[in-house]
């Protein structure tokens, strides 16, 4: 009786890790890393033409730009390039070439260029993206 308890507590503590630990950690580390690669691969030359926090969705730090075919696209800051964010102004230039991890921020106001670098935990090669 008591070996039986003892392996179905084993069961247990083993299926509690595999559901409630390993796979939710599994998914967000390789969605981040689905979305970092998408973002990797994004071309933008821009200006901002709307900078806010979005309540809407979780208070998101949103801007608008012109995207490809001149169509209005929108960018959420995730808490890495909240510096970003905090940097950019309505009327600002925004640059990021494709298979690059740095954004070129112009201010309007002075013209100097700012560098921002995508910081990520992915363990992924970026060669494997191109």
């Amino acid at each position: 009786m008591k070996k039986r308890i003892i392996i179905l507590l084993i069961a247990q503590i083993f299926l509690y890790l595999v559901f409630f630990q390993l796979i939710p950690y599994f998914s967000d580390k390789y969605r981040g890393c689905y979305i970092y690669r998408d973002v990797y691969r994004q071309y933008i030359k821009s200006t901002v033409l709307d900078k806010f926090i979005d309540s809407k969705n979780h208070n998101e730090k949103t801007i608008i730009y012109f995207g490809k075919n001149k169509k209005e696209e929108t960018m959420i800051f995730p808490g890495y390039l909240v510096d970003m964010y905090d940097f950019l102004n309505v009327g600002d230039s925004i640059i990021k070439e494709r298979n690059s991890i740095y954004y070129k921020v112009k201010p309007e106001a002075t013209g100097k260029d700012t560098v921002f670098k995508l910081e990520t935990t992915c363990k992924d090669s970026l060669v494997k993206w191109h």
